[in-house]
């Protein structure tokens, strides 16, 4: 059965009331068609260890996909955490681990290793939290990275783990995702593009005997007609244009080397690919990942997301508008889609 994900921003700059976080996280508990919500994380942003447990706490049936840098707390102090938020979200919880494609933001937070360096740090780094997890007797761990000795939890997580979410397009990412990921969460991408990748992950996944899931991220801009759609997707490209220069909506960094923003911006040599997979967006934002769009009517992009499904796609973290953003207009469509693609 497909899942729907989306996004969570809490906070504008500058916000100091959480009454219009409440208020997102209340409308997103009142969806059917919304499985899980991402919280994402940045340097500069509000940190989602206090943004997610507020709204668990300020809603009945919130999911939370947690973001978090190996780099910015020890293992075991973050198996420890997470273990106990998955209890308070009564097993509704999952990890997105980050390892970063902006060593400007990693140093913002004192992380200073090379990005292949980080990725065997993530590696370690996982294998202590999977043990701290799991492991009913006390034990010790001493790597290149990480030292812990007598390592025990008294509060483990609901389902035993807790569902461990990644991406990312490097060597050292596919192998760091097949050793330790349950969902690979990919950037949108055309349809053979989405193929390759899936295929890439999954072999990888099948040298450590692991199954894998997938999940696609992209922008929804539906309509009535396709004119309807496309009028739609223009206006918020006029937008976005306007405000070049500015930091009011998301965008990549100059500073961002990931390879997944470099295979993004490859994309945009041609705005419209496959049957209404539109690049116009991923251009302006600079490689964003979630910058990829379907435009179209109902018709058009359920068929579009029936073929990312037959490529082996489980779930879509879905957004619409300028800021990447849940709107409840959405919500019709994706309860169709769910009952369509069942």
């Amino acid at each position: 059965m497909v899942e729907f994900f989306t996004g969570l921003q809490p906070f504008q700059a500058g916000d100091t009331d959480p009454a219009q976080m409440i208020s997102r996280v209340r409308e997103l508990d009142r969806s059917k068609a919304i499985d899980r919500v991402l919280v994402g994380y940045s340097s500069t942003w509000p940190h989602n260890h206090a943004t997610a447990p507020f709204a668990l706490a300020s809603s009945e049936k919130f999911s939370p996909i947690v973001a978090h840098r190996p780099g910015v707390m020890a293992p075991v102090a973050a198996a420890r955490y997470f273990a106990t938020l998955d209890v308070l979200a009564r097993g509704r919880l999952a990890v997105n681990v980050v390892v970063g494609g902006s060593d400007k933001d990693l140093r913002r937070e004192s992380d200073d290793l090379p990005k292949a360096e980080r990725y065997r740090r993530a590696v370690e780094y996982l294998d202590i939290v999977r043990r701290a997890w799991t492991e009913a007797e006390p034990f010790d761990h001493h790597g290149p990275y990480y030292t812990a000795e007598a390592v025990k939890l008294q509060t483990k997580p609901v389902q035993g783990q807790v569902p461990i979410f990644m991406g990312g397009e490097s060597d050292d990412a596919v192998d760091f995702g097949a050793r330790h990921a349950d969902l690979y969460m990919l950037w949108g991408e055309p349809f053979a593009g989405t193929k390759e990748r899936i295929d890439r992950v999954t072999a990888a996944a099948e040298r450590y005997q692991r199954p894998m899931r997938f999940s696609l991220s992209l922008r929804l801009f539906i309509g009535d007609t396709d004119n309807d759609a496309w009028a739609q997707a223009r206006a918020v490209e006029r937008q976005i244009a306007e405000a070049a220069g500015s930091t009011t909506f998301l965008r990549s960094s100059s500073t961002d080397t990931s390879v997944g923003r470099q295979r993004a911006l490859a994309l945009t040599d041609d705005e419209l690919h496959d049957d209404c997979f539109w690049t116009g967006l991923t251009k302006l934002l600079g490689g964003f990942a979630n910058s990829q769009a379907l435009v179209g009517t109902e018709e058009r992009v359920l068929d579009t997301l029936r073929g990312y499904q037959q490529l082996g796609v489980d779930a879509f973290l879905v957004t619409t508008g300028a800021e990447a953003a849940w709107n409840p207009s959405l919500e019709g469509f994706l309860a169709r889609a769910k009952k369509e693609l069942a």
